[in-house]
């Protein structure tokens, strides 16, 4: 008794609570807004069992008249507790009611408690009790702030196997790591048979009897403790009544009486934290459901309500009411099973009417010796970018609080085998958790809460989502060895600015991809003529003697300028900068502008190629052709087409025009800065090429930034081939 008397007492200050002896007489307990507050009543007379005696309720009623009925539990011997938090400041008074109205330290007993503004830094009460969102798609407080959820696995986290300095230490291990929510067992554990030492924590078993007929507050003053800790880390614990599966069947073994029993006492112990019910795990059917819609007919708040099913939460109760969101647990692996969790979580996501859907459990990281970092990687990206409300991790050794010479799964008849031999230390270490961290406090800097998912916006076996016009997130699973073809993302707008970074989602590093905006062909100035014509030959003259050839002769003949392999002619008088050529050609030969030529090796030439079926520029130093910058394939040309060119700081670009149809490269980074001279090309492929209407004016339009003339965008080469997230946002300013 004395230690049970130190441990109320060390209760009272980690909660914040104010437990006073109420009575009419009594002042008003304080608290600060969203911090659970707790007010004890003494009964006036004995009740052999009070937990199945006595039923005891208290009314709220907050400053701003609206009533709330609190369920009440037993605390041990005479005491019964009541427990209280709201975001209103004021005072909020309460009478109590009770099922035997003869107890008079129990009904009808009246008090208040009054609630200040919080003052600190926790976001669990800076904005209060978590709720489903307007959008129906993800939680938040009940400010309107999004939360973000990132939950780990602990089903056996109260157990005494993982010490309350393990606690401590895994739980600030995950709050550095960025993890919001623990989902936890409070009840029948999984995969243990029923009423054994390992199913104690520090103050025994939950319950004396198999029917939660006798229940043993000890257990749940220490289970206090922990569910506590976690919410003043910044953790909202996620509640699990209890196990449903066969071979821990928590329904069979306690009766749905029992299993009610004890669910009002988890509501009336924890309904004041930030808290997340789960009514059972791999549980389901209609005694589960009438469960569920106990839990939301009691519960003061109407907070997230789910299950933890075989397969979709929402598929496994029998009336939707049960439960406001739907957990997926979709199957246990490595890559593979983390690829097939992605169409169940989608489904769960279309299905209607709309609902919050996550996976709340798929491969644990190191399960079995499996599904290791990059699964995690690719269940969280592909999960976030696909509409789910947020992911639950788990990892071995951790989700069955495994130590040195127990792993917390018993090895008995009709119960499974030891999964892992991994400690709780060694599962905590895994990098998976150390980088869906890094993913989430990157969507974190992103309005993430509004992401729509636009599977059409990526590559296949790609994700994307985002808003648009403003953001869009995509996640490249790696692609194999020696690929660094940078990222494609279609569908992009015209006439917005934006900026692009690829995210290194095992680092957390970001890779600056520059800026570019997607521009019209048939209206973008960059491929029109200025007012100023610098130069223009229509070749109908026998000679011109601006012409100077640099390789193979040229000739004129009808109005054109006849080229052959290796020809190179140029304009020597003329020097520009900035500047827009165009010419007239013909589709069975190169063809090509060139643009601030020095010499035979350093220069610029936008081309066509019929070999390779296809426009692009080539940056010419030193003699080596280098890349080819910008290529876009040309099909099907007309026997003729017009080819423009605009060079303007250090971009180019080039647009073809096949009588109706128009083809243009996105601008390309140059190298060569200075002013040149300008010319035309053929290099070899081809018998000969017949240019016509030549013109080169200051430049049309000015690229100040990349662009890109259709939809699709490609992004830079990839830093390295591995999984990336690119990140592209309407540049700021703008």
């Amino acid at each position: 008794m004395e230690l049970y008397s130190a441990l109320r007492t060390l209760l009272a200050v980690s909660l914040l609570n104010l437990a006073v002896l109420s009575s009419a007489r009594a002042g008003p307990t304080m608290t600060q807004s969203n911090v659970m507050a707790e007010v004890t009543f003494q009964s006036g007379r004995a009740h052999a069992n009070p937990f199945m005696e006595v039923t005891l309720d208290v009314e709220f009623k907050d400053p701003n008249g609206s009533i709330k009925k609190v369920p009440a539990f037993w605390s041990g011997g005479s005491i019964w507790k009541v427990r209280y938090a709201s975001p209103i400041v004021g005072v909020h008074r309460y009478r109590s009611l009770c099922s035997d109205p003869t107890d008079r330290g129990l009904d009808g007993i009246t008090g208040a408690i009054e609630v200040e503004p919080y003052n600190g830094s926790n976001p669990l009460y800076k904005h209060g009790q978590l709720r489903i969102a307007a959008d129906q798609r993800h939680f938040e407080h009940s400010d309107g702030a999004p939360f973000f959820w990132l939950a780990d696995t602990w089903w056996k986290g109260l157990t005494k196997r993982l010490t309350w300095d393990g606690f401590q230490e895994l739980t600030a291990d995950r709050a550095k790591k960025g993890f919001t929510a623990v989902q936890i067992v409070c009840g029948p554990y999984p995969d243990e048979l029923p009423f054994q030492p390992m199913w104690e924590n520090e103050g025994g078993l939950p319950y004396e009897t198999r029917d939660f007929t006798v229940v043993n507050p000890h257990y749940f003053d220490y289970a206090d403790r922990r569910f506590a800790h976690l919410v003043e880390s910044g953790i909202v614990p996620v509640i699990v009544g209890g196990w449903g599966r066969g071979d821990c069947d928590a329904m069979r073994m306690a009766g749905l009486a029992g299993i009610k029993r004890h669910w009002r006492n988890l509501v009336a112990r924890y309904w004041a934290y930030p808290t997340v019910w789960i009514i059972g795990g791999e549980s389901g059917g209609p005694e589960w459901t009438q469960v569920g819609l106990m839990i939301r007919a009691i519960d003061p708040c109407d907070r997230p309500i789910s299950i933890h099913p075989g397969q979709s939460g929402r598929l496994s109760v029998t009336d939707e009411r049960a439960l406001n969101f739907d957990m997926l647990q979709t199957g246990h692996g490595d890559m593979t099973a983390g690829k097939g969790a992605i169409p169940q979580l989608k489904a769960a996501v279309d299905r209607k009417p709309p609902m919050p859907a996550l996976i709340g459990e798929f491969c644990y990281e190191g399960h079995m010796q499996s599904a290791y970092q990059d699964v995690e990687r690719y269940v969280f990206w592909a999960s976030m970018l696909s509409g789910a409300a947020g992911l639950t991790y788990g990892a071995a050794g951790v989700w069955h609080a495994s130590v040195e010479g127990d792993p917390g799964v018993q090895d008995a008849p009709g119960v499974h085998r030891i999964y892992d031999l991994t400690t709780w230390k060694e599962g905590m270490a895994y990098p998976g958790s150390t980088e869906i961290g890094l993913g989430k406090r990157l969507l974190e800097t992103l309005p993430w809460s509004r992401f729509v998912p636009h599977p059409e916006w990526a590559e296949p076996e790609s994700f994307a989502a985002g808003i648009p016009g403003e953001t869009r997130v995509v996640f490249q699973p790696r692609r194999g060895v020696y690929n660094w073809n940078g990222t494609i993302v279609t569908g992009i707008e015209p006439g917005v600015p934006y900026h692009a970074f690829y995210f290194d989602p095992v680092r957390g590093k970001e890779f600056d991809a520059g800026s570019f905006m997607r521009v019209d062909p048939e209206s973008t100035s960059v491929f029109r003529h200025s007012l100023h014509i610098e130069f223009e030959d229509r070749f109908d003259a026998a000679s011109n003697g601006n012409w100077k050839d640099a390789g193979t002769p040229t000739s004129r003949s009808d109005g054109k300028l006849i080229a052959h392999k290796g020809a190179l002619t140029v304009l020597p008088e003329i020097t520009v900068a900035d500047a827009t050529a165009s010419v007239e050609a013909n589709s069975d030969a190169e063809a090509g502008i060139v643009l601030r030529y020095h010499d035979p090796n350093n220069y610029v030439v936008a081309l066509y190629s019929p070999e390779f079926h296809a426009i692009y520029i080539h940056d010419r130093r030193d003699g080596q052709w280098g890349a080819q910058l910008g290529k876009v394939e040309v099909h099907d040309l007309s026997p003729h087409f017009t080819l423009t060119a605009t060079i303007c700081g250090e971009y180019a670009i080039m647009q073809l025009r096949d009588g109706d149809r128009t083809f243009a490269t996105p601008s390309v980074p140059i190298a060569n800065p200075s002013k040149g001279s300008a010319g035309l090309w053929l290099y070899q492929i081809g018998d000969h090429q017949a240019f016509a209407d030549f013109r080169l004016s200051d430049a049309g339009g000015k690229l100040t930034r990349p662009v890109i003339v259709s939809d699709t965008y490609r992004a830079p080469d990839l830093p390295s081939p591995q999984d990336w997230v690119l990140v592209i946002q309407k540049a700021k300013g703008n």
